[in-house]
């Protein structure tokens, strides 16, 4: 079992432990980043390139909010590891997983439903819009999947895991920048296989982490009376997921904002505006 209990032995061991593989974790996947922008805009052109730029700002508006939430989802599990209360621990990981459900539909039918009017409302350039509709549609449609991966990646990281997660996104992100040169160069399917590949390989880094918790991670492994549905337990982990969700959606909110205006100076500047961020992301 890969628990770690940090409320024991030294605390800047504990921190840097858990630290840095986060860091290197976040740093490669800046690097696959970096990689799939290449073959997007060296493959399919500037046209596609500003496309899936013209998207980031709403892209990051709204799996933020996922992501946010996801991770105020962790703390009460985290808080009862800690005081060894293993009942609340498993009943917070099952009523996170019944939240994410529900999150993750409302989200996800809403944006699909509403993609081309945000689109449109972003001031994205006529020449490009059917492409960022093409591309970002597919990725707001995988949103599930990203509720999948963050909320085990969550769990994990409340039971001292930081490792685990890490290793899941590497693996993903390979596999990521694999699928971009088959679905784009081998098939062919244009800026929609760069859509699809991300979706997948988010598939694959979340059912990987699930698969871990279910073999390894005997503490989250379900009794009878864990499934039934209590009020007190949505209740708290709402009250720490939501404020979390709304503070990196309001993050964003600068970045949609000057995405709006950028996207009034034409394609060309917003693939240029694209390319640089990839670079300033390592920052």
């Amino acid at each position: 079992m890969m628990t770690k209990d940090t409320t024991q032995g030294s605390p800047m061991k504990h921190i840097l432990g858990f630290a840095v593989p986060m860091m290197l974790g976040l740093l490669f996947q800046q690097v696959y980043n970096l990689v799939d922008t290449m073959i997007v805009g060296k493959v399919l052109g500037v046209k596609a390139l500003a496309a899936v730029g013209a998207t980031g700002s709403v892209f990051f508006l709204i799996v933020g909010f996922c992501m946010g939430l996801c991770n105020g989802f962790a703390i009460p599990v985290a808080r009862s590891f800690g005081a060894k209360d293993e009942k609340a621990v498993r009943r917070f990981a099952i009523h996170s997983v019944y939240l994410g459900a529900v999150f993750a539909v409302v989200i996800t039918v809403t944006v699909v439903l509403l993609c081309r009017k945000i689109l449109v409302l972003m001031n994205t350039p006529s020449d490009i819009i059917d492409l960022s509709y093409e591309y970002i549609v597919i990725i707001f449609a995988g949103i599930p999947s990203t509720f999948l991966y963050n909320i085990c990646a969550g769990m994990l990281y409340s039971l001292g895991d930081s490792r685990t997660p890490v290793i899941c996104l590497v693996i993903s992100a390979v596999l990521n920048i694999v699928l971009d040169l088959l679905f784009i160069i081998v098939f062919d399917m244009g800026i929609a296989g760069a859509a699809v590949a991300t979706v997948i390989s988010t598939i694959v880094s979340g059912a990987s982490c699930l698969v871990f918790i279910v073999l390894k991670c005997k503490i989250l492994r379900m009794q009878k009376g864990d499934f039934k549905f209590r009020g007190r337990y949505a209740l708290k982990l709402c009250h720490m997921g939501i404020p979390m969700g709304l503070q990196y959606s309001i993050t964003a909110i600068g970045t949609v904002i000057l995405q709006y205006f950028v996207n009034g100076l034409g394609s060309d500047a917003v693939a240029s505006i694209a390319a640089a961020m990839k670079i300033n992301m390592f920052f």
